[in-house]
């Protein structure tokens, strides 16, 4: 499931029909209750898509209601829409992931009344709020951020392939309340996350992070050169896989000999290449790197998205870059840059070799 060093944890979920423990969702919830029981002063929280029912649900909201209650400050700030048309065409055309609507009201229903502020955040048309982010006591010896690629839902927890970091950290917890302040003052995404990039060291990791759609653009050229200067390994998982330049330099990468492996979610990518092949003559150098790198991957064949069907994505951001770890909310694609997004590059031998081995344990599932 995971583990821990002094400063930096993760968790690793799993589709529980396909390797993951049936008593996941409650331990996610239960971690998750912990790290914002801990707060003694402030609580923020950045999250797309918010709709937990059941034990998980009691577990997480009675948690952020007891923090209130004793005075820390909880404000949750969450993705104010979606696509008009909740259909998979409106998600593909978007590159993004699908998610229904109802955040809103279930945030409303769980916390109007309470101590605990709330907010939509507003995105320009097809822009989402598609961070994934806790930041609890920011300013305090204790101060550490919870990130990574799931949203707060059962099906995130139950039926999809996640992953959880959680570091303690001033310069992160600072780093991401200045994202959040931006985005809860303004109620929208617009200007937010530029030239909020930096690095720090928190135990013995070297540690960047970055922020969209500010510094969209940037995120994608650092993710491309992390690409291109691999040397031995990069091991990917990824619901989507769509932004050109970082596509261009896998294939690259493959022809120079760096050995390229892991698993994308065909489901979700499949009505991508459709549009693509649409216009082949203008999209044949894609096609062609799309055909080189996916020849090298595994997949999971999600289930095609409706806003009630099951939704049993593949849904890691993650790209291992020989020993640097590549993750968070920002999927790899083009349109990723224009929404509010976060991303962490953290360079550990221990820990790339933790999600290596996880990745690859995923794709001997999808393999048989």
């Amino acid at each position: 499931m995971g583990a821990v060093t002094t400063h930096v944890s993760t968790m690793f979920l799993r589709d529980t029909r396909h390797g993951g423990p049936v008593r996941q969702p409650q331990k996610v919830a239960t971690k998750l209750a912990s790290f914002v029981a801990a707060a003694t002063k402030t609580l923020d929280v950045a999250i797309y898509d918010f709709r937990l029912d059941g034990a998980p649900a009691d577990t997480v909201v009675e948690a952020l209601k007891a923090t209130a209650d004793r005075g820390v400050t909880v404000r949750i700030a969450f993705d104010a829409g979606k696509p008009a048309a909740e259909t998979a065409e409106a998600f593909t055309l978007l590159e993004a992931d699908p998610a229904p609507i109802g955040t809103a009201d279930w945030v409303s229903a769980q916390f109007g009344g309470t101590p605990v502020e709330t907010k939509p955040i507003s995105a320009p048309s097809g822009q989402l709020m598609h961070s994934k982010y806790l930041i609890r006591d920011s300013g305090t010896a204790g101060a550490a951020i919870w990130t990574g690629s799931a949203n707060f839902t059962n099906d995130a927890w139950t039926l999809q392939e996640n992953n959880i970091v959680t570091v303690v950290s001033g310069d992160l917890a600072t780093a991401y309340g200045s994202d959040f302040d931006q985005m809860w003052t303004s109620g929208a995404i617009k200007g937010t996350g530029a030239q909020d990039t930096g690095t720090t060291t928190v135990g013995s990791y070297p540690i960047g992070w970055d922020f969209a759609p500010g510094d969209g653009t940037a995120i994608d050229v650092a993710l491309t050169a992390q690409v291109r200067a691999a040397k031995k390994r990069i091991v990917i998982a990824t619901m989507v896989l769509t932004s050109h330049p970082v596509l261009a330099a896998l294939a690259a990468a493959i022809d120079r000999g760096v050995a390229v492996s892991g698993i994308y979610d065909s489901g979700q990518m499949g009505p991508i290449v459709k549009v693509w092949k649409k216009n082949p003559t203008k999209n044949a150098e894609l096609l062609a790197n799309w055909k080189r790198v996916s020849a090298v991957l595994a997949d999971k064949r999600s289930t095609p998205y409706t806003p009630t069907s099951k939704h049993d994505f593949l849904h890691h951001k993650v790209l291992v870059a020989d020993t640097t770890v590549i993750t968070g909310s920002y999927n790899f694609s083009a349109n990723a840059q224009q929404n509010a997004e976060n991303q962490l590059r953290i360079r550990s031998s221990s820990l790339s070799a933790r999600f290596v081995t996880e990745i690859a344990a995923i794709v001997a599932e999808y393999s048989h």
